[in-house]
């Protein structure tokens, strides 16, 4: 654990990134925030591939949703070599939203970004065919009811504040709660 801004390391031959934010347990503090992790990116001038996974039971950041005024930037920061990001656990964090849109405007070789809402963490793979799969022993993963009302609001999240800036080049893919298990 470091301050990221401050962080005066470089990783010259670092491709892949995997960085997991487990709120509840302390390592990641509702003080930072998500959109911290550009220093990161700047650490790591040949990455390729981040994915930045999120574990929480309750959504502790200001959410965009309540306070949209004002996106944070960061001008000058080109990550050229991203090609594909993954943000597991992505919920309407007003700094989420705000790292999400840095990468799309400032990643120029970025192909894919997924965001999973639900934070079930199967990844890119084939989400339907994963829960057709699952229910037919029962129902999707379980998720606390605070959650799932976050993984809806980061929907909306993405669909006015991320999907707008999304580029005709990347594929974006939105890991939408299940409609049948994950409903309010």
């Amino acid at each position: 654990m470091f301050s990221t801004p401050s962080a005066p390391l470089k990783f010259f031959h670092l491709k892949h990134l995997d960085i997991c934010l487990a709120a509840d347990s302390g390592a990641f503090s509702p003080n930072s925030d998500y959109f911290s992790l550009v220093f990161f990116l700047d650490a790591c001038p040949i990455l390729e591939i981040f994915r930045p996974k999120v574990i929480q039971t309750r959504m502790k950041h200001v959410s965009v949703l309540q306070d949209s005024s004002h996106l944070s930037q960061i001008p000058g920061l080109r990550h050229g070599n991203i090609k594909k990001m993954e943000i597991i656990g992505f919920c309407s964090a007003k700094s989420m939203v705000e790292l999400t849109c840095h990468i799309l405007e400032n990643a120029t070789s970025l192909e894919c970004l997924t965001l999973d809402t639900i934070s079930g963490g199967i990844g890119i793979g084939d989400v339907d065919a994963y829960r057709l799969n699952r229910h037919k022993f029962g129902k999707c993963f379980s998720e606390g009811r605070h959650m799932v009302v976050e993984a809806h609001k980061a929907v909306l999240a993405i669909e006015r504040h991320v999907m707008v800036k999304v580029p005709s080049t990347v594929k974006l893919n939105v890991i939408k709660p299940c409609s049948r298990c994950h409903v309010v």
